[in-house]
């Protein structure tokens, strides 16, 4: 990020990605960018502005700070476990999401950023879920007879394009594979046989 300097009537406010960062902070727990001017970091409008027009990276964290604020949520282990739990059960992101108590998925994104441990765990939980789709595909194909060739194919499908979008939006977390270089989650094999 680069240091940008706006002035206004004799006072100068010099940006910092530190700042940066305590303003989207801010921003993002219900905070309205208009009372930073009152709050302890005495930023103005005009400044707020200036660094938004000239830093990139600042603008993005901000936008989704505010997205984040549109449903305030503050940050704390317990609630950040419970919603991974519930990613780990199954539950699709905006079932988890739309829970009473849980975070939007603006906060969701907001948390991923800026903690690292919510982002290792969210990483965790859409593994166990994508973990648990590759067994279902076991179990569909297990089960699969003659009769019910077609409906099989369409729920493995199904579950083998949910497992590469799971693994697509993954978290990145240092040291943690990913997926391959087809988008395949680590581990996943999947075949198809003809009866």
């Amino acid at each position: 990020m680069t240091t940008t300097t706006a002035t206004d009537a004799g006072a100068t406010a010099t940006y910092s990605r530190a700042l940066g960062l305590e303003i989207c902070d801010r921003t993002a727990v219900g905070g309205a960018p208009r009372t930073l001017r009152r709050s302890p970091l005495n930023v103005l409008q005009r400044d707020l502005r200036a660094w938004l027009d000239g830093d990139p990276e600042f603008a993005a964290l901000f936008g989704l700070a505010c997205a984040a604020g549109v449903t305030p949520l503050r940050y704390n282990l317990t609630r950040a476990a419970d919603f991974c739990g519930r990613i780990a059960a199954g539950a699709p992101m905006s079932e988890a999401c739309g829970a009473e108590g849980m975070p939007s998925l603006a906060t969701v994104q907001w948390w991923t950023q800026r903690r690292p441990e919510f982002a290792a765990m969210l990483a965790a939980a859409l593994d166990a879920q994508s973990r648990r789709l590759a067994d279902e595909v076991t179990a569909i194909s297990d089960a699969a007879s003659p009769e019910t060739l077609q409906i099989s194919r369409m729920r493995i499908a199904a579950r083998q394009w949910l497992a590469v979008r799971l693994a697509r939006q993954t978290p990145e977390v240092p040291g943690r594979a990913v997926a391959d270089a087809e988008g395949w989650p680590p581990g996943l094999v999947v075949e198809a046989a003809e009866f």
